[in-house]
C-alpha cells in the first residue's frame, strides 16, 4: 500500500450540464485512493466539451497543477479518467507520477491477490495497458536525439529486447491462463456431471457478498472494508441446499473493458452460472450512487449475456433500514416486478427467503 504518499485527485467533466454525476464520480475515486493507501490533499476538476487529445486537461489547467505539486509536494495526480497513451506520456512528463483510474484499481487488486490465476491475470492487465505506452516512451526518447543516429545503437538494441521480452512475457502469461481456464472448464463439466446447480454472488464491490457467501456456507472468508477482496471465484457447498455457491470479483463504475477482459477466467463463472444473486447494499447513503451502482452491475451482467430469470436481486443491509425507505428504494431501483429478496447477511435475517428463492428458481429452469 501507498501508506502517507499525498495523492491529488484530477477529474474532467465533459457534460457542462451535469451538476451530480461527476461528484459521484469523484466520491468513488476517492474511495479507492483511501483503499490504495493514500492521503488525499485536494482535488482538480476541469469543464471541458472535449478533453485534449494529448494532454486531457487544458495547458492553463495544467500550469496550475504544477504550481500544486510546487506547492503541496503531491506524490501522485490520480486521474479519473482513463488516459490515453500519449496523454500519460504528457502528463508524466509535466507533473511527475500520474496514474489513472485503470492503475489504481490494478494497485488495490495486486494488494487483494491471493493466489496464482488473480496474480496473472492482474499481470496481463497491466502489461496489456503499458506495453504501448513503454513503445511511446522509447521511440521519442530515440527521436529526440538523445541517442545516436545510425543503425542499431546500444540503445536501440536495449529498447528492442526490453520490448521484446515484455511481449514474450504477455504471451506466456496468456498461454498459462488458458491452461487455467481450460482446467477450470473441466471443473465446471464435472460438477454438472453431478447434477448440482451453480449459483454464483455478484455485484458491486462492498455489498457484502462474501458475508452472505460465509453465511450460506459455514465458511471463514476474510472479509474487508477494502474493495475487490474477491478476485479469484470461490467454490463451496450451501448448508442445507444441494447447491455449488460461487463468490466472484466486485464490479465498479466505468470498469475499463480491457481490464474486464483480462479477468475472463473469473468472469467466466458468471456467466456459466444457473443462477446469479445480484448482491446490493440497499442501505447506501446516497440514493443517486445507489441507483448509479446498481445500473453498473445490470449493466455489466447484460453484457455477460445474463438473462434477467436468471437473476435474483438480493437487497443487503435491510438492518439499517425502515420498511418505509426499504420500500421508496424498491420503487427507487424499479424492483416491484423483479425478483428480489431483502436480507441482512451480517444479522442473518430472512436468510430461509433467500434459499427458498433460490430453490424456487433452480426448480422452474
Amino acid at each position: 500500500m501507498c501508506s502517507m504518499q499525498k495523492a491529488w485527485l484530477c477529474l474532467l467533466r465533459t457534460d457542462p450540464h451535469d451538476h451530480k454525476l461527476y461528484k459521484i464520480y469523484l466520491e468513488e475515486l476517492r474511495s479507492l485512493v483511501g483503499a490504495a493507501g493514500y492521503t488525499v490533499i485536494g482535488e482538480t476538476i476541469q469543464t471541458r466539451r472535449k478533453p485534449h487529445v494529448s494532454l486531457l486537461f487544458g495547458r492553463g489547467k495544467l500550469e496550475e497543477l504544477k504550481e500544486v505539486k510546487r506547492q503541496n509536494d503531491v506524490d501522485v495526480f490520480v486521474f479519473f479518467n482513463i488516459l490515453s497513451t500519449i496523454q500519460y506520456y504528457n502528463l508524466s512528463s509535466i507533473l511527475g507520477n500520474v496514474i489513472d483510474r485503470y492503475d489504481l484499481t490494478l494497485q488495490i487488486f495486486e494488494e487483494m491477490s491471493m493466489d496464482r490465476v488473480s496474480k496473472l491475470q492482474i499481470e496481463l492487465a497491466r502489461l496489456r495497458k503499458h506495453i504501448p505506452i513503454i513503445k511511446l516512451l522509447e521511440s521519442i526518447r530515440f527521436k529526440s536525439g538523445r541517442e545516436h543516429p545510425g543503425p542499431r545503437s546500444l540503445g536501440e538494441y536495449a529498447y528492442h529486447r526490453k520490448l521484446v521480452n515484455l511481449v514474450r512475457r504477455l504471451k506466456k502469461i496468456e498461454r498459462e491462463l488458458q491452461r487455467y481456464r481450460r482446467m477450470h472448464s473441466l471443473h465446471r463439466r464435472k460438477r454438472r456431471k453431478l447434477g448440482i446447480p451453480t449459483v454464483c454472488l455478484t455485484g458491486y464491490y462492498n455489498a457484502g457478498k462474501t458475508t452472505l457467501f460465509n453465511l450460506l456456507t459455514g465458511q471463514e472468508k476474510p472479509v474487508s472494508p477494502s474493495p475487490f477482496t474477491t478476485l479469484s471465484s470461490k467454490y463451496s457447498k450451501v448448508q442445507g441446499l444441494d447447491v455449488f455457491l460461487i463468490d466472484t470479483i466486485g464490479f465498479m463504475i466505468g470498469l475499463d473493458p480491457q481490464l474486464i477482459e483480462s479477468f475472463s477466467i473469473t468472469l467466466e463463472d458468471i456467466k456459466e452460472s444457473d443462477l446469479v444473486l445480484n448482491v446490493i447494499d440497499i442501505a447506501e447513503n446516497n440514493i443517486e450512487l445507489l441507483k448509479l451502482r446498481y445500473r453498473e452491475v445490470v449493466n455489466q451482467l447484460k453484457r455477460l449475456g445474463i438473462e434477467e430469470h436468471r437473476i435474483v436481486y438480493v437487497l443487503n443491509k435491510i438492518d439499517l433500514l425502515s420498511d418505509i425507505d426499504l420500500e421508496y428504494r424498491v420503487k427507487y431501483l424499479n424492483l416491484e416486478n423483479e425478483s428480489y429478496v431483502p436480507i441482512s447477511a451480517k444479522r442473518g435475517e430472512n436468510i430461509s427467503l433467500l434459499t427458498e428463492a433460490v430453490a424456487r428458481k433452480l426448480a422452474n429452469k
